[in-house]
């Protein structure tokens, strides 16, 4: 049951009291940026910060009780308009409705945002954090308190007006506060010449993250209105937001001993990693769901391109942050794919995007993955110096590759295997001719672009290689070695190159001799090859595919992923028993590749010879052979596991469709 609306105004004077009075003065004795502090004033006012925060988060039960009792017993409250409080707000500023109170403590804790202290800007966030958490139960005041957060951090783009103008037309008026209000509330931070920094504004995105955080935790039903608001603020955001500083600034204030460029870049910096911050939470998956929370979604597709247009400042800025932004907007990208899927134009601009910003970590060599040394003997000084080498590599530039590359792919296979069947729409500008192949719609170019680019980015990363069983194996493993140290990513890329055989016919459909490369892809990302490798590489270890299947983390998706791996086996079973097949459509192809080189190489020459006089085809057949026994053994052990498991009741989800299938398995296997 909500609380009245006396108990309300009490909790907001109170509020109002205890900020008022213990923050004014400090702000007030500094009335003009930039707000500096010695060292005992910062000291002074922490101490402030933290008994203020210890008031608000002492107000226990039983004082609320308290004033339920009040209230009941028709004593008095005092409010804004009464004599007792004032709201201490500027003159012509008292509103009577209790929205003075709320704008009085939201201006003052901005403004002592603005000191430049990281301390007091922690502390002076926690204590927005608190108010927040003691005015949750008051569904309308809360949804207000969390619009003027929104409008002070709107009035460093100097178009609050518009954006909140917007969000009154957009919204429910139960919930939104009056235009007027919020000019109110601009007129307070004019008046008290708080002026609303990068720094400021990067505080106040992490006072909206961590109250989301808060809001996710106690399961409030206040998460989704949180969650429309914000993402309806982003999307109005203007550029200017996202990277101030245009090439013209740059040069003034570079010129200018005044500025600091460098703390300038910094600051943009982190106030781009704080929305960033901000949007990854708000596209949880587990957040808004069905059709009006997808719109939701996919209303921020359109931003990350703008905000990406910021790590242009950041490149010879500092690494981590760098590596930080780059992080956050692939993560960003990947909680949006889902909500993008069905517009090609879309998709299009996001690999445009991806070639801009992260070429270097799409054309990084992925072979560099490969931890096996065939001509070290293990235990040896030189093995153990080269695992140190392995292991000390940057693992967040590595990290960083495998949501590139994993986007980069999902994005060119999405549109390489657009079936015309109407999934896909598509607005994008298509050109009259594309690699030679003339086009008959948009829907035709957009499945040449995504072919161009799978081609491309394989000839790029694998240009000088000569394709015989070994090295086609040898990447494919060092691709899956890339994801296996990530789980959750090596199934979503694994379940994502089912797709890679439709490549092949695709391009065969064209009638194109171009387009090797992705035809190469498409075949030594076999997905049958690539089940016989994953199991390799774990070493036929039954068990590890079992505690697979019970992560809570990627349970789910091992089990579709294994799912569907079994039911293609049954469907290519020959593929599967005799791998040498796949070996055999690898060298068939890039022997057109090399016929249409200059320069074929010697050891491309060596290789051939070796394979065609009967040794290296009798090698390949037993290695063949003993791949299909060792999967066949771990797959056998696999199905006892999981049955044993089930009767037992300790598989945390009904296995019978993975044992239907190992069973189909089974039973191949016994008929020869």
């Amino acid at each position: 049951m909500a609380p009245p609306p006396e108990w309300q105004k009490r909790r907001l004077t109170r509020l109002c009291d205890l900020v008022a009075a213990s923050l004014l003065p400090h702000l007030e004795a500094e009335t003009l940026p930039p707000r500096q502090l010695t060292r005992e004033d910062e000291r002074r006012l922490l101490l402030v910060l933290s008994k203020v925060n210890k008031a608000i988060l002492g107000w226990s039960q039983e004082e609320e009780e308290e004033e339920q009792r009040r209230c009941e017993s028709d004593q008095e409250i005092f409010s804004c308009s009464g004599e007792v409080h004032s709201c201490s707000l500027p003159p012509g500023q008292h509103p009577h409705d209790g929205f003075g109170c709320l704008a009085n403590v939201v201006s003052i804790l901005v403004g002592v945002l603005g000191f430049c202290s990281g301390y007091v800007k922690h502390s002076a966030g926690n204590v927005l954090v608190s108010i927040s958490s003691t005015l949750i139960k008051f569904d309308s005041i809360w949804i207000q308190f969390i619009e003027l957060v929104w409008a002070a951090i709107h009035a460093e783009s100097k178009c609050v007006h518009n954006a909140l103008h917007s969000t009154t037309d957009s919204n429910n008026e139960d919930i939104t506060s009056s235009s007027t209000s919020i000019t109110s509330f601009m007129t307070v931070l004019n008046e008290r010449c708080l002026d609303i920094s990068e720094q400021t504004m990067s505080s106040l995105f992490r006072v909206l993250h961590a109250i989301l955080k808060f809001l996710k935790h106690s399961d409030s039903e206040l998460k989704d209105d949180f969650i429309c608001l914000s993402i309806h603020h982003i999307q109005n955001m203007p550029s200017v937001t996202f990277h101030p500083l245009h090439t013209g600034e740059i040069v003034n204030r570079v010129k200018d001993s005044r500025f600091g460029f460098c703390n300038d870049s910094l600051h943009s910096g982190i106030l781009t990693g704080s929305l960033l911050q901000l949007l990854c939470s708000l596209l949880e998956q587990s957040y808004l769901e069905g059709t009006d929370g997808q719109d939701m979604y996919v209303k921020l597709v359109d931003i990350v391109p703008k905000i990406a247009a910021s790590l242009q400042e950041q490149h010879d800025g500092s690494k981590s942050l760098y590596q930080y932004l780059k992080h956050k907007i692939l993560m960003v990208m990947m909680r949006l794919k889902p909500y993008m899927q069905q517009d090609c134009s879309r998709i299009v601009c996001y690999l445009k995007l991806l070639r801009q910003y992260f070429h270097d970590l799409l054309h990084e060599p992925i072979s560099q993955h490969i931890a096996k040394l065939d001509n070290c003997l293990e235990g040896s000084p030189f093995l153990l110096n080269m695992v140190d080498l392995v292991e000390s590599q940057d693992k967040s530039t590595r990290h960083l590759q495998r949501q590139a590359i994993y986007l980069f792919l999902s994005f060119s296979i999405c549109l390489s295997y657009n079936r015309n069947d109407g999934t896909l729409q598509c607005s994008c500008k298509r050109d009259d001719c594309l690699l030679g192949h003339k086009v008959q719609g948009c829907s035709d170019h957009c499945s040449c672009s995504g072919l161009s680019e799978i081609s491309d980015w394989f000839q790029r990363c694998y240009l000088d290689m000569s394709f015989d069983s070994k090295s086609s194996t040898d990447i494919a493993l060092s691709f899956l070695a890339l994801y296996m140290e990530e789980d959750d990513m090596l199934f979503s890329i694994l379940l994502q190159l089912f797709d890679a055989p439709h490549i092949f016919l695709k391009i065969d459909s064209m009638n194109s001799t171009e387009l090797i490369g992705a035809k190469l892809f498409s075949s030594i990302f076999d997905p049958v090859h690539l089940f016989h490798l994953l199991l390799l590489l774990l070493h036929y270890d039954h068990m590890v595919l079992v505690d697979y299947l019970i992560s809570k983390d990627v349970g789910v998706h091992c089990a579709q992923y294994l799912l569907r791996c079994l039911r293609l086996v049954s469907q290519s079973w020959h593929a599967f028993v005799d791998d040498s097949m796949y070996l055999t459509k690898i060298e068939k192809i890039d022997c057109k590749r090399q016929r249409t080189s200059r320069d074929i190489s010697s050891a491309r020459a060596s290789s051939s010879k070796e394979y065609k006089n009967g040794s290296g085809c009798d090698k390949e057949a037993k290695n063949s052979q003993k791949l299909f026994l060792d999967a066949k053994v771990c797959l056998y052990s696999l199905k006892r596991t999981v049955e044993d498991l089930q009767k037992k009741g300790l598989f945390p989800y009904n296995p019978k469709p993975l044992l239907r299938s190992l069973a189909r398995f089974e039973e191949l296997c016994e008929q020869g």
